[in-house]
């Protein structure tokens, strides 16, 4: 019997899987568009309601972070594919006024900033290991800028942030084989068998400063992979939003006091660390590709999207140009 050869040529196997994923990518890019997304989607459709129009779908905006202010106003974050500032959209009365990002110094904000929440009189842009922090104030004005005041440090490469109790969850994104990626000792394996592979650090935040009151983390939540945002609902359940290029989004909801409690060693130090995972997973919703951060109120998760921007376009063509909600338990 002849032995099994192994593949010497390295190169054609991964150009064969780059060219693998191109054509699934445009095959479910058909398939959304052709097939029709709201069959494609018919259970999400069937639980949802039309919110808000997302902003700057015809500039060079790219949606990421959404906060809820008060009852009249939210935050739509997001960075610029050309060499516009990052910017807030501010929606008041059914309208978004622009408010694009500035430094100490005046110079335009350009980083891949992140997501968006607030607390006090502070908003806070998730960018690399820092929240670049504004006067609320000051992007509320209307006068179409904010200057930066400050900048919170974490421990985190935050890609995602939301405020709870005067609490910053300043949370990581996790994708293999990408540049998305996180230290070792942010993985584990949980109980249940699942991989995790990123890490929500909780900081508590000083009333006067906005700023973290220590710099390191009061506890750890350890998450799955191609986390874009998170949410509590007022019953304690944690909202994951997951979703990476044409796959569809994924929207999990965690009883944490069913949750295991562990610990991670990070730089000597020892963090309580509670595990997000299948065995405290109680509701899964499926939704449309490029799902982003989220804001619950009323029982319902109202979820920002990426698609109908225009550096990727095919969301003008489906859902993507309308924020939604469902309903969560």
């Amino acid at each position: 019997m002849a032995k099994n050869k192994k593949c010497k040529c390295r190169f054609g196997c991964v150009f064969g899987k780059i060219i693998l994923g191109f054509l699934t990518s445009i095959l479910s890019l058909l398939c959304l568009v052709f097939v029709g997304e709201k069959l494609l989607f018919a259970p999400f459709f069937m639980q949802s309601q039309t919110e808000m129009r997302i902003p700057g779908l015809w500039s060079g905006f790219v949606t990421q972070g959404f906060d809820k202010v008060d009852d009249n106003t939210y935050l739509v974050s997001g960075y610029n594919k050309d060499d516009d500032p990052s910017a807030i959209y501010v929606y008041q009365n059914g309208e978004y006024t622009l408010c694009e990002l500035f430094d100490e110094e005046g110079n335009p904000n350009l980083t891949h900033a992140g997501g968006v929440t607030h607390f006090n009189e502070f908003v806070y842009v998730a960018h690399g290991e820092y929240c670049d922090m504004y006067s609320l104030t000051d992007v509320l004005d209307d006068d179409g800028k904010a200057t930066r005041i400050d900048r919170a440090k974490t421990s985190n490469q935050i890609s995602f942030c939301s405020v709870y109790d005067g609490k910053l969850y300043a949370g990581a994104f996790y994708r293999e084989g990408t540049q998305y990626l996180t230290p070792d000792t942010h993985h584990l394996t949980t109980a249940a068998g699942d991989k995790n592979t990123a890490l929500i650090m909780v900081y508590s935040l000083d009333t006067t400063t906005g700023k973290p009151v220590s710099a390191t983390p009061e506890k750890l939540y350890s998450i799955t992979s191609n986390v874009q945002g998170m949410c509590i609902t007022d019953s304690g359940k944690i909202v994951l939003s997951t979703s990476w290029g044409l796959t569809p989004s994924k929207l999990f909801v965690y009883d944490e006091t069913k949750a295991e409690n562990t610990t991670l060693v990070l730089d000597g130090t020892t963090y309580a660390t509670t595990v997000l995972d299948s065995a405290c997973l109680t509701q899964t919703v499926t939704a449309p590709p490029m799902a982003e951060e989220l804001v619950y109120e009323n029982g319902r998760v109202t979820i920002m999207c990426e698609s109908a921007c225009m550096k990727y376009l095919f969301g003008k063509f489906t859902s993507g140009n309308w924020a939604y909600s469902v309903p969560i338990a």
